[in-house]
């Protein structure tokens, strides 16, 4: 005959063990979560230190630097050269950032890190060598190599009419050598844009130029092109 404290006693017992068994099960669920985030987190991706509103109006040079503090290895700077007297806007605010074509991205939006990261921001015409003696004697400057300067022979809007491989072609056969090309993924269909048709040039940070322009041969060269 078993009495009633012993039952007690066996109660209680099962009591503290479905107790700890809970405490276990929790353990382990919490584990699992904490596995599975870090799992997340170590897939090779990096993720964006501000939000493309945050960046908007912040000084360039802030905002590039978190981009490359975050792991992004692609971050370039465009200056506009879209001021006059600089009363809207400062020399050196951010007016866009693009994180792989895309103008509006989250905080912590994760990315491959060579993912490009294009740095828009507004500046005062950059002053280039005496533009006007070159328009009025394309002959001299043509002639004249001695400043270690190479000309584009192209139009930025006659290069955007050809594919991305003639354009980079056509460059490397101009003399340039710092020539990156980046695809935008922005293709569903293809109705609009066909896939590798130019989207954008920007030569030292000049999208608009001429073909008698004349730049480095080592300045950055960003082909940004349309496709799937």
């Amino acid at each position: 005959m078993i009495r009633p404290g012993k039952k007690r006693g066996r109660r209680m017992k099962k009591k503290y063990l479905s107790a700890a068994a809970a405490v276990l099960l929790a353990v382990a669920l919490l584990l699992t979560l904490c596995c599975c985030r870090e799992g997340k987190r170590d897939d090779n991706t990096v993720s964006t230190p501000v939000s493309s509103r945050e960046a908007k109006g912040r000084n360039y040079e802030d905002i590039v630097t978190k981009f490359e503090t975050a792991g992004f290895r692609n971050v370039y700077a465009e200056p506009m050269g879209d001021l006059i007297i600089g009363f809207l806007n400062k020399s050196g605010e951010v007016d866009e950032v693009t994180v792989g074509g895309k103008s509006d991205f989250k905080k912590d939006s994760r990315y491959a890190p060579d993912t490009y990261v294009i740095v828009k921001y507004h500046s005062f015409p950059s002053s280039t060598e005496s533009t006007a003696s070159v328009e009025e004697s394309s002959e001299e400057v043509l002639a004249d190599t001695s400043d270690g300067m190479t000309g584009v022979t192209i139009s930025s809007d006659e290069l955007k009419k050809l594919s991305v491989k003639e354009a980079v072609s056509v460059l490397e056969e101009a003399g340039f050598v710092n020539i990156r090309t980046q695809p935008l993924r922005d293709l569903v269909v293809g109705v609009i844009h066909k896939d590798g048709e130019i989207e954008e040039i920007s030569i030292g940070g000049d999208i608009s130029f001429k073909s008698s322009d004349r730049f480095r041969p080592d300045v950055k060269i960003i082909i940004r092109y349309h496709s799937y």
